[in-house]
């Protein structure tokens, strides 16, 4: 069995501050990070050394159960050799680290100790183990030294001990890449500005490239991703989606009451509201370790077009009946088809709903949406024919 010893001791003297192991980066405290990053490593058990059992530790512990491991908080060191066994292993990680989880999944395929060149880490407060080497702040070694801390104080640093016996007993040290340590993806107690500079980097690579071909996506991602530092992690997190909810529900009012006209600027607003909650929550979800699907979102894609084009049906002349709904019709199926087939340069130009909505509302305004209905329809139909646009 694999376990992971955490640690939330306070090592950095944070007197009347947040300590490290609970300071948070993209939503969730370091502890958490910590937690799913043993998942990943193949943990079947979590231990985490504290000195209290508040809130957070119960909010780590509801975190690994909800992954389907076990957990146990302990505040004594002389209880580590009866919770990991002789055949057992165990991932030390020390309190405040917040590694690069590729980097140290790959680090971890074996027992040993990842290490920095001393020169770059030791002024940073890492540990140095030789002349030349400090310790990452994670380690990977038989759970047969866990016993040897038997023979210790009950006050003794518990992670320093770990670190000090897998050297002593013979587990190699393995050199980590310094770009690491100098571009800011591994950090061990890092304070509040280079987790909000590192949180910061980290949103934006979780931005989807999505060119000004499709604009109105194109402002809505940069603003989602801009959205998320603010707001994931608290309260506010869900607002895009509930407004996005709340203006598809006067959008359809709107369609009762006879006023179509103000329900394209809401159909606008949900499609704007609905791509801002998909990016918060897929920002949100990568500090998960349990990821729910988002229904509400996907509700709110699916009822977008029909949505459209029922509400262009009801602005269309009088005399033309039923026939009012031939060309909303004709221009969303055409949307969806090129979504469907285009290339993936074009594909978000087709799906671009926000922008397609904005020259809606303008034209109900102006009178003409029943003709800049028919112009985009022919538009995107004479697009389909070019071969820049087709999907090979």
């Amino acid at each position: 069995m694999r376990i992971a010893v955490l640690s939330t001791l306070d090592t950095d003297g944070s007197q009347g501050e947040v300590r490290a192991a609970f300071r948070r980066f993209a939503g969730v405290t370091i502890a958490e990070h910590q937690l799913d990053l043993a998942l990943r490593i193949g943990c079947d058990r979590i231990i985490c050394l504290t000195d209290s059992i508040g809130a957070q530790v119960l909010d780590l512990q509801n975190r690994a159960e909800m992954a389907g491991v076990k957990f146990r908080a302990v505040r004594s060191a002389g209880r580590l050799p009866g919770m990991i066994g002789r055949e057992d292993e165990f991932v030390l990680l020390s309190s405040g680290l917040l590694a690069d989880e590729e980097a140290a999944i790959a680090a971890m395929q074996c027992q040993c100790i990842p290490a920095f060149p001393a020169d770059i880490a030791v002024p940073l407060g890492y540990e140095r183990i030789d002349l030349g080497l400090a310790w990452s702040g994670i380690l990977r070694a038989p759970g047969e030294l866990a016993g040897e801390l038997e023979h210790l104080p009950e006050d003794v640093d518990v992670v320093s001990a770990l670190l000090r016996i897998a050297l002593q007993n013979g587990v190699m040290p393995t050199l980590l890449d310094r770009g690491l340590i100098s571009k800011g993806d591994w950090q061990l107690v890092p304070d509040v500005d280079a987790l909000a500079a590192r949180e910061k980097r980290w949103i934006d690579a979780q931005r989807e490239n999505i060119s000004f071909r499709a604009p109105g996506m194109a402002i809505a991602e940069r603003a989602g991703a801009r959205l998320a530092r603010d707001i994931i992690g608290k309260k506010t997190e869900f607002f895009p989606s509930i407004i996005a909810m709340a203006c598809a529900g006067g959008a359809v009012f709107t369609a009762f009451f006879n006023i179509p006209s103000y329900g394209l600027i809401l159909a606008t607003f949900v499609a704007l509201f609905n791509h801002l909650a998909t990016v918060v929550d897929r920002v949100a979800s990568k500090g998960r370790s349990t990821v729910f699907p988002c229904y509400s979102l996907r509700i709110l894609k699916y009822m977008l077009d029909p949505l459209f084009v029922i509400l262009l049906g009801l602005i269309a002349p009088e005399g033309l009946g039923w026939m009012g709904f031939f060309a909303p019709l004709i221009l969303f199926g055409l949307l969806q088809l090129g979504e469907t087939y285009a290339n993936n340069r074009w594909r978000r130009s087709y799906a671009d709903r926000i922008s397609v909505g904005i020259l809606l509302s303008a034209a109900a305004f102006l009178q003409i949406s029943a003709e800049m209905t028919a112009i985009l329809a022919l538009l995107v139909l004479v697009s389909r024919f070019f071969r820049c646009a087709r999907a090979v």
